[in-house]
C-alpha cells in the first residue's frame, strides 16, 4: 500500500510541530531553573496554542485575535489582584505599557516593569513559535534551531549552576529524529518519490533504533577526562585580578556557607532552588546559629555534646527543650523535597520539633547550642537527605510576658557568658548607640524592638551591591552603623546582635532561608526556596520562654506571630492581620526597598496561586473569542463587501483586476458558484440574470480587455467602480 504525498507530509508536519514545542521546552527549562520565574506551564500552554494555530491554518486576523486574548488573561491573571470581569485592570495595563514604552525610548531599561516584561516574553514566546512554522512548513529544515538549542544549553551548563546533562540527551533525541524524519519528507516531497508504508516503517525504525544504539553506546563507552581546562575559573581569575587591581570588594553568590567568619563584600543573586516544602504557612527555616563575634564575623566552637536519635522517634523523649505553657502552639507537619545536597536539617524558626522521618534517614544528631541537627548513615558518616517530613509545634508569643524580663536570672549565667560575648576593642560608639536606644525602655522585649527599629530609619538602606569589607584595624559592625550604613541581611543583623549584648542583653546570630514563594509541584501546592532566600536574623532569649526571633533587615517582616494577652487582642499575623504600629513601619519600609527575592525576580509572579481560575478564565475568554470568531467567518458574506469597499475605495487603476477577482470570490460566498469549463462571459452573463443587472458583463468585459492589453487604462477603475461595489453590495444582501 503507497501512501499519498498528502498525508504523509500531513503527518511529517504533525510530528515537526511536537518536536519543535519539544526543543521550545529545553529553553524554558533553565528559565525556572536559573531565575525566579514561575507558572511555566501557562507559557508552556502559549507555545502549544501558538503552534495549533499556525498548524490549522488560521487566518492571521483571527489568529492574532486569539493571541491576544491569551495573552492578556496571562497578564492579569499573573500581576493583577482584580477580578478578570472588572476591566479597570485593563486600564491600569495600559497606561503601564504607556510608561514602558517611555522607559525603553529613554533607555531607562531597569524601570521596566513586571507586566511589560511579561508581555515582552510572550511576544518573544510568539515570533519563536513563528519560526518553528516558517523552519518546518516552508523551509523544511530544522538544523539551524536545533544547533541553536545545543550551544544554548552548553553555554548555560558551563557557566551557570543549571546541569544540563539529561537536557542535552533529550535534545540530541529529538534533534535526530527531526533531522531524519525531514530527509524521509524531502525524498517524498520534492523528490516526488512515492514510498509504500511498509518502506517508511523501515525508515522509522532503523532511524529510532541508530539514534537509540548511539546513545547506549555513549552511556556505556569509556570516558577520557577533560582535555580543556575548565574555563570558568580561568575567566573568574581575570575578572578578580581585574577587581583587585581597581581596589573594589570581591563579590560572593548568595547561598548558604558554614564559614562566616569573614562578612562584608558584595553578592551575586543565585536564584537556584534548594528545596520545597508544603508547610501549611509560609516561615523562616533555621540551619543553626553561631555565638562567637570575632569583629569580622562569625565562628562556634565546635560541639562535641549532642543528642543521638533515630528516624521517626519522638523527640520529646530527648530532654532537649520543654514547649512554655506560656506560648500558645499549634502542630504542624511539612514535607521537604531537597534539591541540593546538605547533610543539616532544616526546621522551622521557633517551632518546636517534635519527630523527623525520612526515606532514607537513619540516625540524626542534635547540637543544642547550635540549634542544628545532622543525618548521619549508620556507619557515622553524613547523609544528605533527599526527602523527610517534620512534625513541629509552631508557638505564637504573648509580648505580655515577654516584657515580664527586665534583667538577667541566676539560673542564666552560662547561658548570659556565651551569648553577651563581644570581641576586645569593641568601639566605644557601639554601646554608646545601644545605651542611647534602649535608654527610655524597662524590659528586654521592648529594648530588642528599639534596636530592631532603629534599622527602619531612612540613613540605612539595603543593598547587595557595592558593599565593601571592613579595613584590618575596622570592626565590621562598627563600620555599617557609623559609616556605610548600607548593606544586606548580615549587615543588619550582626548589629542588632551586638547592640543587644552591649545592652547586656543574650542574643545569638541564626542563619536559615525565608519562606520562599508559593508554586505547585506535581499538582500540589507548595514552597519554592532558591539560594536567594538564603537570610540571617537574630534570636533573644527569654527565661521560660526561649529564644524569640527578631528581625532587623530592612524590608523583612520574619513572618513571627505574636499577641498581647494585656490587651485583649486576637493572635496577630504580619501578613494576614491589621498591623499594629511597629509592624506597619515594616511594611512601610518594605514597600520602599527591594527585597531580596524582588532584586531577583524575573518578569513573572511565581505561585500558581488560583490555577483553577486561570483555566477557568482561559477557556470562557477563548470559548468567548472563539465563538465570535466563527460567528464573524460564517457571516463574512455580509461584512466583508463593505470593508472591502472601503479598502479599494481610493485604490488606482492598478488595482482593476484585483478587485475583479475579489468579486468573483465574494459571488462564490453568496451562492453564486462557477461550474468548471464555464467561461467567465457566460457567468457574468448568469450573475447579471439573477441580480437583474449588467453589471457584471460590464465589468467582464473590461476585465478581459484589460488581461488581452496586459494593463489597465487611465481612469478604467474609476469607471468601473460604481458597477463593483454595486454588486459587492448585492452579494451581501
Amino acid at each position: 500500500m503507497n501512501v499519498t504525498t498528502e498525508k504523509l507530509e500531513r503527518f511529517m508536519h504533525v510530528l515537526m510541530y511536537v518536536f519543535g514545542l519539544l526543543l521550545i521546552t529545553e529553553w524554558l527549562r533553565p528559565v525556572d531553573r536559573l531565575t525566579d520565574t514561575g507558572n511555566i506551564i501557562i507559557f508552556i500552554l502559549f507555545l502549544l496554542y501558538s503552534l495549533l494555530l499556525h498548524y490549522f491554518r488560521i487566518h492571521w486576523s483571527i489568529r492574532f485575535i486569539l493571541i491576544s486574548a491569551y495573552i492578556m488573561i496571562s497578564l492579569q491573571f499573573l500581576h493583577s489582584k482584580e477580578a478578570f470581569y472588572q476591566l479597570s485592570w485593563l486600564n491600569g495595563f495600559l497606561a503601564d505599557f504607556k510608561g514602558n514604552l517611555g522607559f525603553i525610548y529613554d533607555g531607562n531599561w531597569d524601570l521596566i516593569t513586571n507586566p511589560f516584561r511579561t508581555f515582552l516574553f510572550f511576544v518573544l514566546l510568539w515570533l519563536v513559535t513563528y519560526l518553528i512554522h516558517y523552519w518546518v512548513m516552508v523551509r523544511q529544515s530544522i538544523f539551524f534551531f536545533f544547533m541553536l538549542t545545543v550551544i544554548f544549553i552548553s553555554v548555560l551548563d558551563t557557566f551557570t549552576p543549571y546541569v544540563g546533562d539529561k537536557a542535552m540527551i533529550r535534545i540530541i533525541i529529538i534533534g535526530f529524529l527531526m533531522l531524519g524524519l525531514l530527509s524521509l519528507l524531502r525524498l517524498t516531497v520534492q523528490e516526488r518519490i512515492k514510498l509504500p508504508m511498509a518502506s517508511i516503517k523501515k525508515w522509522i525504525l532503523m532511524l529510532t533504533g541508530m539514534i537509540l544504539i548511539s546513545v547506549l553506546v555513549g552511556f556505556a563507552a569509556p570516558k577520557l577526562s577533560p582535555q580543556w581546562p575548565d574555563p570558568v575559573p580561568y575567566i573568574t581569575s581575570y575578572s578578580d585580578k581585574a577587581v583587585n587591581d581597581d581596589g573594589d570588594s570581591k563579590r560572593k553568590s548568595v547561598g548558604y556557607d558554614e564559614d562566616d567568619s569573614d562578612l562584608g563584600g558584595s553578592i551575586e543573586p543565585d536564584s537556584s532552588i534548594v528545596f520545597y516544602n508544603d508547610a501549611p504557612a509560609g516561615h523562616y527555616w533555621k540551619v543553626e546559629n553561631k555565638n562567637i563575634y570575632t569583629g569580622k564575623g562569625w565562628v562556634s566552637i565546635p560541639e562535641t555534646e549532642f543528642h543521638a536519635f533515630s528516624n521517626g522517634q519522638d523527640m520529646a523523649t530527648l530532654d532537649i527543650y520543654d514547649v512554655p505553657e506560656l506560648a500558645r502552639t499549634e502542630e504542624m507537619t511539612a514535607k521537604v523535597s531537597m534539591t541540593e545536597s546538605y547533610s543539616h536539617i532544616l526546621h522551622p524558626q521557633s517551632g518546636y520539633l517534635k519527630k523527623i522521618e525520612g526515606k532514607n534517614g537513619q540516625d540524626f544528631k542534635y547540637y543544642q547550642d547550635m540549634d542544628k541537627v545532622i543525618s548521619e548513615q549508620g556507619n557515622g558518616e553524613r547523609l544528605s537527605m533527599k526527602e523527610y517530613e517534620l512534625v513541629y509545634d509552631m508557638p505564637s508569643f504573648d509580648i505580655a510576658e515577654l516584657r515580664k524580663m527586665t534583667e538577667p536570672e541566676d539560673s542564666m549565667d552560662l547561658l548570659m557568658e556565651k551569648n553577651t560575648q563581644l570581641p576586645e576593642g569593641l568601639p566605644n560608639r557601639i554601646f554608646e548607640l545601644a545605651s542611647r536606644l534602649t535608654r527610655n525602655e524597662t524590659n528586654w522585649y521592648d529594648k530588642a524592638k528599639a534596636i530592631e527599629d532603629y534599622f527602619d530609619g531612612p540613613e540605612f538602606i539595603y543593598s547587595k551591591d557595592d558593599i565593601p569589607y571592613p579595613e584590618s584595624n575596622q570592626d565590621y559592625v562598627d563600620q555599617f552603623l557609623f559609616e556605610t550604613q548600607i548593606g544586606y541581611c548580615d549587615n543588619f543583623s550582626t548589629a542588632m546582635v551586638v547592640l543587644l549584648r552591649a545592652a547586656n542583653i543574650p542574643a545569638r546570630w541564626v542563619k536559615g532561608y525565608t519562606e520562599g514563594e508559593k508554586t505547585i509541584l506535581d499538582g500540589e501546592s507548595v514552597y519554592k526556596v532558591t539560594n536567594n532566600n538564603a537570610h540571617s536574623w537574630v534570636e533573644v532569649y527569654f527565661s521560660g520562654i526561649g529564644w524569640i526571633p527578631f528581625e532587623p533587615t530592612k524590608g523583612f517582616d520574619g513572618e513571627v506571630e505574636f499577641y498581647d494577652s494585656e490587651l485583649k487582642q486576637e493572635a496577630i499575623k504580619n501578613s494576614e492581620e491589621t498591623p499594629t504600629n511597629e509592624e506597619q513601619t515594616k511594611k512601610e519600609a518594605r514597600e520602599r526597598q527591594d527585597t531580596p527575592d524582588r532584586e531577583t525576580q524575573s518578569s513573572v509572579k511565581t505561585g500558581f496561586g488560583n490555577m483553577e481560575g486561570f483555566l477557568k478564565w482561559t477557556a470562557i475568554t477563548l470559548s468567548a473569542a472563539l465563538i465570535f470568531a466563527s460567528i464573524g467567518y460564517f457571516l463574512r458574506r455580509k461584512w466583508i463587501p463593505h470593508l472591502q469597499i472601503l479598502r479599494y475605495r481610493k485604490k488606482n487603476d492598478a488595482h482593476f483586476s484585483t478587485a475583479y477577482l475579489i468579486l468573483l470570490k465574494q459571488l462564490k460566498r453568496a451562492g453564486l458558484v462557477r461550474p468548471e469549463g464555464q467561461t467567465l462571459r457566460e457567468y457574468a452573463a448568469y450573475v447579471d440574470a439573477v441580480y437583474a443587472t449588467d453589471e457584471m458583463s460590464e465589468l467582464t468585459a473590461g476585465y478581459e480587455l484589460m488581461i488581452y492589453r496586459g494593463d489597465a487604462e487611465d481612469g478604467e477603475w474609476k469607471h468601473f467602480q460604481k458597477g463593483w461595489e454595486s454588486l459587492m453590495r448585492k452579494t451581501s444582501s
